[in-house]
């Protein structure tokens, strides 16, 4: 059921932002700003204190909460494996049919390896660091939720360079995929809200290093980003196969 639940959402928060355009040179260059810390700071914060300082009691009632729910608890396919790569690929590909991003192709390219660069390794020394246990025991690599890294950072830079039309979209997105830790007996809450946190420090990372990275290896502006100057209508219908379950999607591109 809850596979079924994501499939819908990721459906609902493609379609949200199919109309949303924003044209490349009506925005600013981007800068460092003190006010972008706020949002990774505070839940990284409120997740390292909850799984510190509230885990007996915050983190054990939330789970036994959610578990207490019907058809909650472990699932034998990792569904949100898959899903919580959605975001990137839609901020590397949606430029190239139509959607205006602030940044061409290849900007957003950069972007992309530099922020994963610091979400993949960054939180693979987090976990190894910390050795949180997880809710099942027996495993110790649960603080912070990769799952939540991987979504959030992808859902950050949806926000940073298509706006809020598709990236409210794509945080609904990642908040669903950080749900289902919950739901699957995966990860505490403060795995989820700690990986969350750190998942947006690493997409502002990208875009902070990215000037720097281009003058370094002296990487040209290149403007291509495929069929950016003709408007395109994207719509992405999600159902599920009536008899075994099986989440379905079909996309319809009209250019």
């Amino acid at each position: 059921m809850l596979k079924r639940l994501l499939a819908v959402v990721a459906g609902l928060c493609i379609c949200a932002g199919a109309h949303a355009q924003f044209a490349r040179d009506t925005l600013a260059a981007p800068v460092f700003r003190a006010s972008q810390l706020i949002a990774p700071v505070t839940l990284g914060a409120a997740g390292a204190a909850l799984h510190f300082m509230g885990h007996e009691a915050v983190e054990v009632p939330v789970r036994s909460f959610v578990q207490g729910i019907p058809g909650a608890g472990p699932s034998r396919t990792d569904f949100t494996s898959y899903v919580r790569w959605a975001p990137v690929a839609l901020h590397l590909g949606l430029g190239l049919v139509g959607a205006d991003s602030r940044r061409p192709f290849l900007d957003r390219t950069i972007e992309d390896a530099i922020s994963y660069g610091f979400a993949l390794g960054g939180g693979y020394l987090l976990k190894k660091a910390f050795r949180g246990e997880r809710p099942g025991g027996g495993e110790f690599d649960s603080f912070p939720s990769g799952h939540a890294v991987i979504a959030f950072t992808g859902a950050e830079l949806m926000r940073m360079d298509y706006g809020w039309g598709w990236g409210s979209g794509a945080y609904v997105l990642a908040t669903a995929i950080g749900a289902e830790r919950l739901w699957s007996d995966r990860h505490w809450l403060g795995d989820v809200l700690a990986g969350a946190g750190f998942g947006i420090l690493c997409a502002h990372a990208g875009e902070w290093l990215l000037g720097p990275f281009k003058s370094l290896f002296g990487i040209p502006d290149v403007p291509w980003d495929g069929l950016s100057r003709r408007r395109t209508d994207l719509a992405f219908m999600a159902s599920s196969d009536p008899v075994s379950g099986t989440p379905l999607a079909g996309v319809v591109l009209s250019f």
